[in-house]
């Protein structure tokens, strides 16, 4: 089973280059890598006219982000609460609320598409073609947990949901076979969704019809879904908002266990009993029986008595039992995700049955320690899916400075409370009070030592990072115009094999592996056009950061750079209409997709788009779509 972690790095090779067109911008030399995302760029500049160069000093503020999900005896969301409603507990101890927003799925803002000229070959704006709402919703099909009999009315159903889904609702599809495979990128397409069921693009690049090689794939490897989580989690991190994981399968291998909760309030926020001792609602049960009472998910708790002590991962708290290295793969997969903010849904797709078959459990028990939601016990999986969608769609968000600063690594507690009774609330139950970017696992420090002397504009969790990934969402925050150009084919010279020997296609154990012999590449350009009213609302010392970064069609990195540049001042009566740069990166000829973004490196405003490769012929009046 193979599943990929990157070393979260944007290398920066050096057979790339940003060039400033005349009297637009300015940049240090294209022989020059840019300075790190925390230092400030040798090419800033400053509109005082004084000596000094502006500066930032960087203040790192702890917050505890909680998204709440409220719903009625119907399953409805519950609109119109105020922060007034809530009470949130750390460790028991109220803790004083920074912020509080609601977020209303189905209250959307009316959106006109754009009216655009035609644009010449290769040219693209990253202006949204339609409405965007909700959070993100990332789909996993786990065909290896799937029984036989099960694939074919999941992959019916899933077919149905997407060729229905909400307009606007942005959707990624990830397959979990022989390996993790990314079949779609996130998109509000439903045409483009539903290609990854087309059985003609290749082994391993479309939902089967039925897969019978669960056993050969892994099925019995109890640790598998929570590695794949953990994937997912550091894929999605620093992307900005609440995400949704819709995992379909037919179980969990193995149940996690409910860390930092006590027994009985896992009997309570499960089993749904009514809590003696808070008021309101500790929660409801976070699952979905259609009319299925377990009445055994708080039995596998392995708690002995309500007295039972929390459990923990590596002496993180006191535990009832011994870390097992699959438990410390949890810790990983929770950590990740409660990184990117991320819910879990489970969906059972073995369908209504007399007998629950275990899933019930884990999937409550990963739905209830993540802020989600199980279903299970039905055969509509659409519906199931859709009110996933909607549950995760409409929520509140608020977020809490801990009055515990200490970074001890140990769990912190968390409990909503409301006064209003006869609600049922979804939220993630504790976290681990870690030190920021600190790493924790035996993997993330081999990681870390592995990459420490390695020079990188960008590291995984920062939101460039995150928008530069393949698939990722587009980032509309800038507007821009980016047209592309591509030089002949000819054989690497030794200097461009070297930079890509150091990419993530090409890296392997730590160290640089080879380059396959004979490798033809092609020297991309790009040609940024930012309306340059639009940078100095952002920014007023208009500088802004250039990232293109190329793939192969397995979604592996082939080469990227990140450069700064800053606008030359030039003549005051004369403004530049538009902030241009043109940037230079070569690319394997088999590169399958181009990403490239613009960034405000002051205010971190993004806007990107990605391009399927290779280019229209020049001349030709093809058209693409950008994805």
């Amino acid at each position: 089973m193979l599943v990929g972690r990157s070393l979260g790095l944007l290398l920066l090779p050096v057979c790339c280059a940003l060039t400033v067109l005349p009297g637009a911008a300015q940049s240090a030399p294209a022989a020059q890598p840019a300075a790190p995302a925390t230092q400030p760029s040798a090419s800033a500049t400053t509109r005082s006219g004084g000596d000094q160069q502006p500066f930032t000093i960087g203040v790192t503020v702890r917050r505890v982000v909680l998204d709440v999900v409220v719903t009625d005896s119907s399953h409805n969301a519950v609109h119109g609460l105020s922060r007034n409603d809530f009470a949130v507990l750390e460790d028991n101890k109220i803790q004083p609320m920074q912020s509080f927003e609601e977020f209303n799925f189905d209250a959307t803002k009316p959106f006109t598409p754009p009216r655009l000229p035609p644009m010449p070959p290769n040219t693209y704006l990253n202006l949204p073609a339609g409405e965007e709402r909700g959070p993100l919703y990332v789909i996993v099909y786990d065909v290896v947990h799937m029984e036989a009999e099960d694939q074919t009315a999941a992959r019916r159903q899933l077919a149905d949901f997407l060729a229905k889904k909400p307009e606007g609702a942005r959707f990624c599809l990830f397959l979990m076979g022989q390996d993790v495979r990314l079949l779609q990128g996130f998109t509000t397409d439903r045409n483009l969704l539903l290609q990854a069921f087309d059985t003609h693009r290749g082994e391993g690049n479309y939902i089967p019809v039925v897969s019978l090689m669960g056993a050969n794939l892994g099925a019995a490897d109890t640790a598998m879904p929570y590695e794949v989580m953990a994937y997912i989690g550091r894929y999605l991190e620093g992307l900005p908002g609440r995400k949704v994981l819709v995992w379909l399968s037919s179980k969990f291998p193995e149940d996690v266990p409910l860390f930092g909760l006590t027994a009985r309030i896992a009997d309570e926020q499960i089993g749904g009993l009514a809590p003696a001792t808070v008021g309101g609602s500790l929660g409801g049960p976070p699952v979905d029986t259609f009319g299925a009472f377990t009445g055994s998910n708080a039995q596998t708790f392995p708690g002995t008595s309500p007295a039972s002590a929390a459990q923990g991962f590596g002496g993180s708290d006191q535990t009832t039992m011994v870390d097992s290295y699959s438990q410390k793969l949890m810790r990983d997969a929770i950590d990740a995700l409660t990184e990117a903010d991320v819910a879990v849904y489970p969906v059972d797709v073995a369908g209504a049955k007399p007998n629950l078959n275990g899933m019930d459990d884990q999937a409550d028990h990963i739905a209830l320690v993540t802020g989600g939601k199980a279903f299970y016990n039905t055969n509509d999986f659409v519906d199931a899916i859709n009110q996933a969608t909607q549950d995760g769609g409409s929520y509140y968000e608020i977020s809490y400075a801990p009055t515990n600063a200490d970074y001890d690594a140990r769990v912190r507690r968390i409990r909503v409370e409301m006064d209003k009774k006869g609600y049922h609330l979804e939220y993630r139950r504790y976290y681990f009070a870690d030190a920021p970017d600190t790493p924790v696992t035996k993997d993330e420090k081999k990681a870390a030592l592995e990459v420490a002397d390695v020079q990188a504009a960008h590291k995984q969790g920062d939101m460039l990072f995150a928008y530069m990934q393949h698939g990722a969402p587009a980032a509309h925050q800038i507007i821009f115009r980016a047209q592309f150009h591509a030089g002949p084919k000819a054989q690497a010279t030794k200097a461009q094999m070297d930079a890509l020997a150091q990419q993530p296609a090409y890296f392997a154990a730590g160290k640089a592996s080879k380059v396959p012999k004979n490798l033809a590449v092609q020297t991309y350009t790009v040609d940024f056009l930012v309306p340059d009213r639009m940078v100095g609302a952002l920014n007023g010392e208009k500088e802004l950061e250039f990232a293109a970064t190329a793939y192969d069609a397995e979604g592996k990195m082939v080469n990227g750079i990140s450069q700064k540049a800053s606008e030359d001042e030039g003549d005051a009566t004369k403004p530049a209409a538009y902030f241009r740069a043109e940037q230079t990166l070569d690319v394997p000829a088999d590169a399958a997709w181009l990403r490239v973004a613009v960034r405000d490196a002051a205010t971190n405003r993004i806007g990107t788009l990605e391009i399927p490769l290779p280019l229209t012929p020049e001349g030709s009046a093809q058209q693409q779509a950008a994805r």
